[in-house]
């Protein structure tokens, strides 16, 4: 059945009232818009603009455009591609995998769409249909460094990491300046692999070709930063906050490394202007509450923060934990278990939330409820000297000695340095009327505290509040053998 004039005409205004919408005011697009006024019903027209729109990064709009292209013409395979690139930079992956469709029934032999559509599904978790599309873009184009490296992200993603940067490889000897290939092949290297040297290699190389991209720069910061090269990070994180000095994200990574320096104010003026920036920046509640908390012991700030950021991202694991944590710096232990609980509610198998759930548990006086995370903890994470400390310590309150021996014996052999754990184990040695074997424990956890053990470089020659517990018990060590000496 045909369309009546009447309605023709009708959907040409529509087309006219939506080109007039969506008109930029920028000076740098009124060619495109008296174009698309002189001809509303020409798809090239429409696609120009959204082009223009794509490169200017204003993708809503270049969306749009490209949908009035379509509409005018259906069978428009670069406009359904360029539509795809657009939400795919807006994170709509499943809108764009359906672009990518179209241009692949149209046109079945496009390289571009396959390797374009494998990256989308590497979005959002499709890993195997990412790896089927890289697989044919590869076969139509064997030469293409994008398929290459969208085959490696999809790899990277099924933890196939050693054949991952293969592929990256591959992508970069098809094309030794794709600087993309470089910054993901050192992303695995770096925060997977832990090869934070060879990862900063790629990241330079990245940067010589592409000096202005500050995500490169972040993300070198980030390996120095665990290298603990901490004025190489801060060099970096500065470089990409003069490069983008509006995206709050940028701010949020410097943050991060005044932070990881005990510079808590500087920190703090970048939470700050990240937040000025992104009003709703959730994360950036959430990291600030944390160094109000653990760094300026501003509690009822960090508290504050904590909550907006709860407030704004009800999923975010991290800003309960800090909270329960801010509480429990407060010695505020009933108020920090439930956040505990939805830390394990949300992920069980974040150790971290069994663990301080039990301190707040021995705090409260339930060394069984304590004794139950604390296994729970070792089951996950078996390795860990701090969770052997912890179960030693309830072990020590509940009186079962020679289990809180061999606890505190486990985080030694973990940690030969470790300085509590040789303290816990003389108060054992002291309830067991152990003498010697407490007194040679304390002269070890003295020792390791002030940072004068052979091997160990001198950290803390002040008195600690570990050092002032130790004489305590050592005080208590002389007043048993007295009565001995007489």
């Amino acid at each position: 059945m045909g369309i009546s004039f009447e309605r023709f005409g009708s959907w040409v205004g529509q087309i006219a009232t939506s080109a007039a919408t969506n008109e930029d005011p920028d000076p740098a697009f009124r060619e495109f818009h008296q174009i698309i006024r002189l001809r509303p019903k020409d798809p090239e027209s429409y696609y120009k603009r959204g082009l223009a729109y794509v490169k200017a990064e204003k993708n809503k709009q270049a969306v749009l455009d490209f949908d009035e292209a379509i509409q005018l013409k259906l069978d428009y395979a670069q406009a359904y591609l360029q539509r795809g690139i657009a939400r795919t930079q807006l994170k709509n992956y499943p809108e764009a995998v359906r672009d990518f469709d179209q241009v692949i029934l149209l046109r079945p032999s496009e390289a571009e769409a396959y390797w374009r559509r494998a990256l989308a599904y590497v979005e959002y978790g499709q890993d195997q249909q990412a790896l089927r599309d890289a697989d044919r873009a590869i076969q139509i184009k064997p030469n293409d460094p994008n398929a290459h490296l969208a085959r490696g992200l999809a790899k990277v993603n099924l933890g196939d990491y050693e054949k991952a940067i293969e592929d990256l490889s591959r992508a970069i000897g098809v094309a030794p300046s794709f600087a993309e290939a470089y910054y993901k092949r050192g992303a695995v290297n770096g925060f997977i692999l832990r090869n934070y040297e060879s990862a900063i290699q790629d990241f330079d190389q990245a940067i010589r070709i592409q000096p202005k991209a500050a995500k490169f720069y972040i993300t070198r910061g980030n390996a120095f930063l665990h290298l603990r090269q901490y004025e190489a990070a801060l060099r970096d994180s500065n470089q990409a906050v003069s490069l983008q000095p509006t995206d709050p994200e940028m701010y949020l990574a410097r943050a991060m490394i005044h932070r990881k320096m005990h510079k808590a104010e500087s920190a703090i003026r970048d939470f700050d202007k990240a937040i000025a920036l992104q009003p709703d920046f959730a994360e950036a509640f959430s990291r600030r509450g944390e160094a109000y908390s653990s760094q300026l012991k501003q509690y009822d700030r960090a508290i504050q923060d904590l909550s907006r950021a709860i407030e704004l991202r009800p999923d975010l694991i991290e800003a309960y934990f800090e909270r329960g944590n801010a509480y429990q710096r407060q010695e505020k232990y009933q108020a920090a278990l439930p956040d505990y609980f939805q830390v394990i509610q949300r992920d069980p198998d974040f150790p971290g939330g069994y663990q301080e759930r039990g301190q707040a548990y021995l705090k409260l006086g339930q060394p069984d409820r304590a004794l139950w995370d604390f296994n729970h903890v070792l089951q996950i994470r078996s390795h860990d000297p701090y969770s052997y400390l912890d179960r030693g310590r309830v072990y020590l309150e509940l009186k079962d000695f020679d289990k809180a021996i061999r606890d505190f014996d486990e985080a030694i052999q973990f940690k030969p340095h470790f300085a509590e754990a040789f303290y816990q184990r003389a108060l054992v040695h002291l309830q067991q009327n152990n003498q010697d074997s407490a007194e040679a424990d304390l002269d070890a956890a003295e020792k390791l505290a002030k940072g004068s053990y052979p091997g160990q470089k001198p950290l803390k020659m002040e008195k600690t509040e570990l050092i002032e517990r130790i004489f305590q018990a050592r005080d208590q060590l002389h007043k048993c053998l007295r009565p001995m000496s007489r």
